[in-house]
C-alpha cells in the first residue's frame, strides 16, 4: 500500500520565494502554491522563510530546492561504457581533470543522457563544497534543512512530462538577477547555464536612459513594455540587455547541436519563457526573431494531470518552483542532489509524527496496547491452566499412592511412576487374556501328561515368544508334546525349530518355539 507523501518545492530568488506543495498517495495532486517578497536580494533567508512556512502551513519535512546555477557549472561528458557503477567511479577522475579544482574541493553529480553498448553519455554537474556549505547553512538558520539540493536550471526539465513536451525544447527562466537556461530532450536536460542578467537590470537600464526612479521605471516596464511596434526602444541599455539574453540563448541552443544531429533551430520545439519577466509585453515575439525558435510562455494543458497541477497558479510564475517538487515524486526525470558525503541528508524520526502521519501512528500505538493485552491476557489463562493441572496431579497422585508423601512435582512423580509400572510389565511379560508369564509357565506345566519323559532344561521368554531347550527320551515324545501344547488355546502356534538332535546318551534334544495368540486373536 502507498504511503501518503508531501512533498514543498522551494524555488528562492532574489525579489520573491515561491513554494508548490504537491501530495502523492497514488497520483500527484497539488496542494497549494504561494510566493513571499522578498525585500531585498541581501535579505537573510532566516528573516523570510519561517514567517513563510508559518503564514501557509507548508510542509518543511520533505523539501527539496535548488543550488543557483550561477553557483556551479554543468558540463557534457562522455565515456567508452555504460556500466553504472564504472561511471561512478570514473566521473571524479574526468572532473579533475578538465576542472581547476581539487576534486577534494568539489561535488559532483550527473545525470545519464544518453547509453549505447559501449558508450555512455553524461551532463555533469559540478559546484564546490563552500558553496554548497554555505547554501545548507543558510537554509537551516531559517528552519529549513532540504532533503535535495538540486542543481539550478537543470531540475527545469522535470517540467517535460507534465507540460506534455515532446522532443526537444529551450526553457529560459528569466528571473529578477538572473536568467537560467536550460535545453531539455524528453525529461533529460542536455544543457545548463546562468548568466547574471533579469529583470532588475532591464528596470534599472530604462530609469537611467528615462532618467526616472527605479520604481517609476519597473511601472512603464510592467505597463507599456520595452519595445516600440517595430523592436525599437526608447531604452537602448534596456534592449541591450534583452539582446545578451536572446544571444546566449542561441548560444545554448548551438552547444547542443551535435547532440541532436543537426541545427537546433530545426529540432527543437519551443523556446518556453518562465519567471515574472516572461510576461514582458512582446518579449516572445522577440525572442523568437531573435532565436530561430518559436518562444511563448507556458500555457496551462487542457486536461490532464498537467491541468489539475498548475490550476492554482501562473505556470510562467511557478514553474520552477512546481519542477523541484515533481523532483520528489515518481514524476521526477532528474535525479541530482548536491546533498553528498558530509552534506548528505540525515532522517530525524521525529518527522514521522508530523500531522500526515500521525492517525498512521496513533493506530500503531493502538496496536501495540492490544498487543500488550493480548500478551498479558495469554499469560494470566496459561498460568490458570497450569495451576489447574498441578492441583489435578497431586489429587491422582494421592489417590493412586495414598500411602506415600506428596512430592515437590507430582506430575513428574506419576510420570516416573508409570514408567517403573511399564518396565515391570514388560519384564513379567502380561499377554492377551491378561495372563502374565507365570501363568503361561504353569499353563505348559500342567499340560504335559505324567507319562511323558520330557525334561524343560532352558526358557527363553521374548515379547510374545516363548522358546524351551526340551530334552525327550524318544523321537515320538518330541511330537506328542509339540501336539499336547498345541491343543490349548494359547499356544496353537507351537512349533519345533530346528532339527533335533541326539544326545550322548541317546536321547533327543530339540528347541520349542511358542508364538503366543493375542486377545483378539484368540477371541476369534
Amino acid at each position: 500500500m502507498p504511503f501518503m507523501t508531501s512533498v514543498l518545492g522551494l524555488d528562492v530568488g532574489s525579489h520573491t520565494i515561491k513554494a508548490v506543495e504537491l501530495r502523492q498517495f497514488r497520483e500527484v495532486e497539488a496542494v497549494q502554491m504561494r510566493i513571499q517578497s522578498r525585500p531585498t536580494p541581501e535579505t537573510a533567508l532566516a528573516d523570510v522563510l519561517p514567517q513563510f512556512f508559518r503564514s501557509f502551513e507548508l510542509p518543511t519535512d520533505r523539501v527539496i530546492t535548488a543550488l543557483p546555477g550561477d553557483r556551479m557549472s554543468v558540463r557534457r561528458m562522455q565515456f567508452p561504457f555504460r556500466d553504472r557503477k564504472r561511471l561512478q567511479a570514473a566521473v571524479p577522475f574526468e572532473v579533475e581533470g578538465e576542472t581547476p579544482f581539487e576534486l577534494a574541493d568539489v561535488i559532483a553529480d550527473w545525470e545519464l543522457l544518453e547509453s549505447e553498448r559501449d558508450r555512455a553519455e553524461l551532463a555533469v554537474c559540478i559546484a564546490p563544497r563552500t558553496v554548497v556549505a554555505e547554501r545548507l547553512a543558510e537554509l537551516e538558520a531559517a528552519g529549513c534543512e532540504p532533503r535535495v539540493l538540486e542543481a539550478d536550471g537543470v531540475a527545469l526539465a522535470n517540467l517535460a512530462t507534465t507540460l506534455g513536451w515532446d522532443g526537444a525544447r529551450l526553457i529560459a527562466d528569466i528571473g529578477h538577477l538572473r536568467t537560467r537556461f536550460c535545453v531539455v530532450r524528453d525529461g533529460k536536460p542536455l544543457a545548463a547555464h546562468t548568466i547574471g542578467l533579469g529583470g532588475q537590470n532591464i528596470t534599472q537600464a530604462m530609469a537611467d536612459d528615462l532618467g526616472t526612479s527605479f520604481d517609476e521605471a519597473e511601472r512603464i516596464k510592467c505597463e507599456d513594455g520595452v519595445f516600440s511596434d517595430d523592436f525599437s526602444s526608447r531604452s537602448p541599455r534596456a534592449l541591450e540587455i534583452l539582446d545578451r539574453i536572446a544571444r546566449e540563448a542561441a548560444r545554448t541552443l548551438a552547444g547542443v547541436d551535435g547532440v541532436l544531429g543537426g541545427p537546433t533551430t530545426q529540432r527543437v520545439g519551443g523556446f518556453v519563457l518562465l519567471g515574472g519577466s516572461a510576461k514582458l509585453h512582446r518579449l516572445d515575439e522577440y525572442l523568437s526573431e531573435r532565436t530561430g525558435v518559436a518562444a511563448a510562455r507556458p500555457s496551462v494543458p487542457p486536461d490532464g494531470e498537467g491541468a489539475a497541477l498548475l490550476a492554482g497558479g501562473d505556470p510562467a510564475l511557478f514553474g520552477p518552483a512546481l519542477a523541484l517538487a515533481l523532483r520528489g515524486t515518481s514524476r521526477a526525470t532528474t535525479n541530482l542532489n548536491f546533498r553528498q558525503e558530509e552534506f548528505s541528508y540525515k532522517t530525524d524520526l521525529r518527522s514521522f509524527l508530523g500531522k500526515d502521519l500521525r492517525p498512521t501512528a496513533f493506530l500503531a500505538g493502538g496496536t501495540a496496547a492490544l498487543a500488550v493485552a493480548w500478551a498479558g491476557t495469554s499469560m494470566v489463562l496459561d498460568a490458570n491452566r497450569a495451576e489447574a493441572t498441578q492441583s489435578e496431579a497431586v489429587r491422582l497422585y494421592s489417590d493412586a499412592l495414598p500411602d506415600e508423601p506428596l512430592p515437590t512435582n507430582p506430575t513428574r512423580a506419576l510420570a516416573e511412576r508409570i514408567d517403573e509400572s511399564r518396565e515391570l510389565a514388560d519384564f513379567l511379560g502380561v499377554y492377551g487374556g491378561n495372563h502374565s508369564a507365570l501363568d503361561l509357565l504353569g499353563e505348559l506345566s500342567s499340560r504335559i501328561p505324567k507319562d511323558l519323559d520330557v525334561r524343560f532344561e532352558e526358557v527363553n521368554i521374548t515379547g510374545r515368544v516363548i522358546r524351551i531347550k526340551v530334552s525327550a527320551s524318544t523321537f515320538e515324545a518330541s511330537e506328542r508334546l509339540t501336539k499336547v501344547i498345541a491343543a490349548a488355546p494359547p499356544f496353537q502356534r507351537a512349533e519345533v525349530k530346528g532339527s533335533i538332535e541326539t544326545d550322548r546318551g541317546g536321547g533327543k534334544t530339540f528347541t520349542l518355539a511358542i508364538t503366543l495368540t493375542g486377545a483378539s486373536e484368540e477371541t476369534s
